[in-house]
C-alpha cells in the first residue's frame, strides 16, 4: 500500500510540474518576439504588415509589435521647392527591436536620429535575423546612408523597370528545398504594380533564391536572396512586396516561411499556411482589401504578348543537372587577341549596370554604390567561364574595334518549370551597345528574341541552334567607323545567319548609353542663330524611334540646364514635351515642361518606329506645333533675353547633373535620341500653315530662311575605327563560355 500511495503523489506531482512549464511555454514572455517596422507610402505597408502581426498573434503563437513612421503626410522626399526635408525624423517606438527576437522591416526614405542608426546596428551586430521588403532597398534617405542597406542584405538598389508592366519570378534551380520556397510558386507572372528592381550586383556573401525579370529585355535581377552579415545569421529580402501581392495567398506563405526560418522554426513540406489548402485565405482572408481603389482598377490584366505565357503561376517543378561536357578546342590564328583561354580571365572586369560606362542613370534618389569590384566574379569551370547570374556580367578591359570576335557557349538545361521564353538567356555585347542574344531557340523559328539575333531589332535569317548541353560557336565580324552605323555579319553553328546587316538605332536594349552627339554648334551661333529664345524661328525635323528622347535642345555645352534653356522631347508614353527653362536651383524637376500632345490623343504613335515629320514654330513667342502636317496644339515660349552660353544640339540634351531632387556626384552627358533622325532644318523665321503644307509635299522654303540644313545621309564617314568594350551579359541562365578571342579585320 506504501509503495503505491508513493507512486501516485509521484505522479500527482510531475503532473503539476508538467503543467506549469506547459503554461510557461505557452505565455507571451516565451513567445517569440516580431518587431514590424511599417514606414513608407507608397506600397501599403502601413496596411499590409498590422494585417499579418494579428494573424501572426491570432493563430501562430508569436508575439508581434508593430512600429509605425510616417512622415507628416509626406509621400515623397524627391520634390524640390515643396517640401522641406528636416534634418532628422525619429523613428517612434524603434527600441522595441532591443528585445525582438526578430526584426521586418518595410520602409523607404528615412531619416532616423543618429542614436537609432546606432540602435539599429548593435541589432544586426548581434546577429539577430531581420526580413526586409521591396523599398527597404532604399530605406534611408541621407546621401551619406544611401547604401545601409548593402552589408547587411547585401543587394543593392540602383532604380525600377516600369511599375505598369508588373515582374516574373523564377526560382533558381539550386535553391528548390529551401524552407523559405516551399509551397511557393516556382514561377510566377506577377499581374500588378511593382516592377522589377535593379539590385544586382549581390555580395559574395549573398545567395539569390529567386531571378526576375520585367518583360524580356532587361537583364535577370535578383527579387529574393538571403546574406549572412554575421557568420549563420539569417537575413532575407524580397523586392516583392507591392500591395496587390498581399493579396495572393502564395505570396503571404513565402513570408511566413521566411519569419518561420528566421525564428528557426520547422517549415512544413507545402509552406507555413499549405498550399494543397489555401481555403482560409480565400474565404476568410485578413489581406481582403475590399475598395480599395488601385486594387480593384488594374488595366493590366494579361502578360505582356511578347511573352506569350500560357500559365501564369506554375506551383511545383524538379530539376535534375546534366553532366556538362568538357570545352572544345580551337584553333587560334597567330594574330589574335586571346580573350579567354580556359585558364585566364584576366582581360575581363565585372561590369553591372551601373558601371561605368553605364547602361542606366542611377535613381540618384536612392542608389546604393557597387562595391569596387575589379575582377570577374563569374568561376572558371572545367576550363569555361561560368555566369553567374546575379552577382553581375563581365566585360573587356580594353575596347576593340574592326575584328572577328569567335566564342564558344553552352547553354546548360533548366528546371521544368522556365517557360520557353526565358530558357537558356545571356548575350554578348559587340562596342558595349549591341546584344548578340544567346538563347535556348533549338528548332524554334527565328525571330527577334531568339538565338544568334541582334536583340530586339534583326531576326537571323535561319535557326541552325543546337540542342541544350552541347557546345554551340559564335563567330561575328564587326566594322564600325565614327559618324556612321556598325555593319554586323554573324555565323551560328557556322552557318551564316546575318550578312552585313546595319542595324538603325544606337543601341539594343540595355546597351551602354550612346552619348556620341549628332551635331552640336558653338556658343557663338547656339546663342545667335540657333537661339530658341529667338522670337522667330522653325525647327523641322524627321525621325523614327520605339523609345525616344530629345530631338533638339539649346543649351549650355558643359553647364547645368537654365531658365533660358529649352528642348523638344519625345517623353515616356508617346508624350511629346516642351522644355522651357526650369532649371534654376529648387525648382520643382517638372518646371518648365509643357506637353504639347500628350497620350490620351491617339491620332499619331509618335514611338511606333515609323517616319513622322514635326514642326515647331515660333512667332513673337508663340509655339505652334505639328505633326505629319497636321496642326496640333499652340502654346507660349517664355523668352529670356541675353543668354550668351548656349550651344544648339540635335538628338540630345546638356549633361545631366541630377535626378529629381538628388545631384549625380559625377555628372553624366546627355544620351542621344534613341532612334533615327535623318533630317533637321532651323529656319530664321516662322512657318505659316501654307509653308508647313509646301514642306510636307516635297517643296523647298528659299534657301534664305535656312540657317541650319542637317542630313546625316551626306556627312562623310571618318576613317577613324569606332572602339568599345566586348560585354557577356549574365541573364538567367549559368552559360559557359570558352575559347574566346578576336582577330583584326583587314582594312
Amino acid at each position: 500500500m506504501h509503495k503505491s500511495k508513493f507512486s501516485f503523489h509521484k505522479l500527482i506531482t510531475i503532473i503539476i510540474i508538467n503543467y506549469f512549464f506547459i503554461s510557461l511555454g505557452h505565455s507571451d514572455d516565451h513567445k517569440p518576439h516580431v518587431v514590424f517596422w511599417a514606414g513608407e507610402e507608397e506600397y501599403g505597408a502601413h496596411w499590409s504588415l498590422p494585417k499579418i502581426a494579428d494573424d501572426l498573434e491570432r493563430r501562430f503563437n508569436i508575439k508581434a509589435t508593430v512600429i509605425h513612421s510616417w512622415r507628416s503626410g509626406v509621400t515623397d522626399y524627391d520634390m524640390p521647392g515643396e517640401v522641406t526635408i528636416p534634418e532628422f525624423d525619429e523613428i517612434k517606438g524603434l527600441e522595441a527591436i532591443r528585445d525582438a527576437d526578430l526584426l521586418v522591416m518595410h520602409i523607404r526614405f528615412r531619416i532616423p536620429p543618429p542614436e537609432q542608426y546606432e540602435l539599429l546596428q548593435e541589432y544586426f551586430d548581434s546577429g539577430k535575423p531581420a526580413i526586409a521588403l521591396r523599398t527597404t532597398s532604399h530605406g534611408m534617405w541621407p546621401m551619406d546612408k544611401k547604401d545601409w542597406f548593402v552589408p547587411f542584405f547585401g543587394g543593392h538598389y540602383k532604380g525600377h523597370a516600369g511599375n505598369e508592366e508588373g515582374t516574373t519570378t523564377i526560382v533558381d534551380g539550386d535553391q528548390l528545398d529551401h524552407p523559405i520556397l516551399r509551397g511557393v510558386p516556382k514561377f510566377r507572372f506577377w499581374n500588378d504594380r511593382a516592377g522589377i528592381y535593379i539590385t544586382a550586383p549581390l555580395n559574395d556573401t549573398a545567395t539569390p533564391l529567386m531571378m526576375g525579370k520585367t518583360g524580356v529585355n532587361g537583364p535577370a535581377q535578383p527579387v529574393t536572396w538571403i546574406n549572412e552579415y554575421k557568420k549563420g545569421q539569417k537575413l532575407m529580402y524580397t523586392s516583392l512586396g507591392g500591395l496587390e501581392q498581399f493579396r495572393h495567398p502564395d505570396f503571404i506563405n513565402m513570408i511566413y516561411n521566411a519569419i518561420y526560418w528566421a525564428l528557426d522554426r520547422e517549415v512544413p513540406e507545402h509552406g507555413v499556411l499549405d498550399n494543397r489548402d489555401l481555403s482560409f485565405y480565400e474565404n476568410e482572408s485578413p489581406f481582403d482589401v475590399g475598395s480599395f481603389g488601385v486594387l480593384n482598377n488594374n488595366p493590366h490584366n494579361r502578360p505582356q504578348e511578347d511573352l506569350a505565357i500560357e500559365n501564369s503561376v506554375i506551383l511545383n517543378g524538379k530539376f535534375e543537372k546534366m553532366q556538362i561536357p568538357v570545352a572544345p578546342s580551337t584553333n587560334i590564328p597567330e594574330n589574335a587577341v586571346i580573350l579567354f583561354d580556359g585558364k585566364d580571365k584576366s582581360k575581363w572586369r565585372h561590369w553591372d549596370l551601373s558601371v561605368r560606362p553605364v547602361a542606366m542613370l542611377p535613381d540618384a534618389r536612392a542608389v546604393s554604390p557597387s562595391p569596387p569590384y575589379d575582377e570577374a566574379r563569374w568561376e572558371i569551370i572545367d576550363g569555361s567561364l561560368e555566369a553567374k547570374p546575379g552577382y553581375g556580367s563581365i566585360m573587356t578591359r580594353e575596347d576593340y574595334g574592326n575584328y572577328k570576335l569567335h566564342v564558344d557557349f553552352l547553354i546548360p538545361n533548366e528546371p521544368d518549370y522556365v517557360p520557353e521564353k526565358f530558357k537558356g538567356t545571356g548575350g554578348i555585347f559587340l562596342n558595349g551597345k549591341y546584344e548578340i542574344e544567346i538563347k535556348d531557340s533549338y528548332e524554334k523559328d527565328p525571330t527577334i528574341i531568339s538565338n544568334g539575333s541582334i536583340f530586339s531589332i534583326i531576326a537571323p535569317s535561319s535557326n541552325p541552334s543546337k540542342k541544350i548541353n552541347t557546345w554551340q560557336s559564335l563567330d561575328i565580324e564587326y566594322r564600325h567607323y565614327q559618324g556612321g552605323k556598325p555593319e554586323i555579319t554573324v555565323y551560328l553553328n557556322g552557318v551564316k545567319i546575318h550578312d552585313k546587316v546595319v542595324p538603325k538605332v544606337g543601341k539594343t536594349p540595355y546597351g551602354i548609353r550612346n552619348v556620341s552627339t549628332l551635331f552640336m554648334s558653338n556658343e557663338k551661333e547656339g546663342s545667335s542663330k540657333y537661339n530658341l529664345n529667338n522670337k522667330n524661328w522653325a525647327v523641322e525635323t524627321e525621325f523614327k524611334t520605339s523609345e525616344g528622347g530629345y530631338l533638339f535642345s539649346s543649351a549650355p555645352m558643359n553647364e547645368r540646364w537654365t531658365d533660358g534653356s529649352k528642348g523638344l522631347r519625345l517623353w515616356w508614353d508617346n508624350m511629346l514635351v516642351y522644355r522651357d527653362g526650369g532649371g534654376a536651383p529648387g525648382s520643382n524637376w517638372l518646371d518648365g515642361y509643357k506637353f504639347l500632345y500628350e497620350p490620351d490623343n491617339v491620332e499619331f504613335n509618335l514611338s511606333d518606329n515609323n517616319w513622322h515629320n514635326v514642326i515647331l514654330s515660333s512667332k513673337n513667342g508663340r509655339l505652334k506645333l505639328y505633326i505629319d502636317g497636321k496642326f496640333i496644339n499652340e502654346i507660349e515660349n517664355d523668352i529670356v533675353d541675353s543668354v550668351s552660353d548656349l550651344v544648339f544640339r540635335v538628338g540630345q540634351s546638356s549633361k545631366v547633373f541630377k535626378l529629381g531632387a538628388s545631384e549625380l556626384p559625377d555628372p553624366f552627358p546627355a544620351e542621344v535620341f534613341n532612334g533615327e533622325i535623318r533630317k533637321l532644318t532651323f529656319y530664321n523665321k516662322s512657318l505659316k500653315d501654307s509653308d508647313v503644307k509646301k514642306l510636307i509635299s516635297g517643296e523647298k522654303l528659299s534657301k534664305k530662311m535656312i540657317v541650319l540644313d542637317w542630313d546625316p545621309s551626306k556627312m562623310k564617314t571618318s576613317k577613324i575605327v569606332e572602339k568599345g568594350p566586348i560585354r557577356i551579359q549574365s541573364d538567367l541562365s549559368k552559360i559557359r563560355y570558352s575559347n574566346i578571342w578576336l582577330q583584326p579585320l583587314d582594312e
